[in-house]
């Protein structure tokens, strides 16, 4: 083998990122109908799968953590992620419906809340994710010019 064919990157002859975008859409609409419903373990579970899409796309670099002399290390994207589950386990189990005529608890609606938030985050880091790695809704290359 030559050095130009070892240079030379493999791209597949068949391209899959119109099937990608589509699953991504509709994992998205499916987000912003459980959350309005408050169904908040469903939620979750789109999150992790819209993860799974975009995570593919990552570098080895982006994906892992790197040190950094500075600073000490630089979070990859994969441990950001992570630490979405971690904030969620101080408030789980998801309580997506309230059976019978017990009132919530004060404990529950707390819960319910900060999953919320953590949820929000969670949704926000994915799409700038997105939108990072070229699949969402802002693009911008700096040799475009639309004059």
């Amino acid at each position: 083998m030559n050095s130009q064919e070892e240079i030379e990157k493999k791209t597949s002859k068949y391209s899959s990122g119109i099937n990608i975008i589509m699953r991504l859409d509709e994992l998205w609409k499916n987000c912003a109908k459980f959350k309005r419903n408050g169904q908040y373990s469903k939620w979750n579970d789109e999150l992790d799968t819209i993860w799974l899409e975009l995570a593919r796309d990552l570098d080895g670099d982006e994906f892992h953590d790197q040190e950094n002399d500075e600073e000490g290390a630089i979070v990859g994207y994969k441990t950001k992620f992570k630490e979405f589950d971690k904030k969620l386990k101080k408030f789980l189990p998801f309580q997506d419906y309230f059976r019978g005529f017990k009132k919530p608890t004060k404990e529950d609606l707390e819960n319910r809340e900060n999953q919320y938030e953590i949820l929000m985050e969670k949704q926000l880091f994915l799409a700038r994710l997105e939108n990072h790695i070229g699949k969402g809704t802002s693009w911008g290359e700096k040799e475009d010019d639309w004059d």
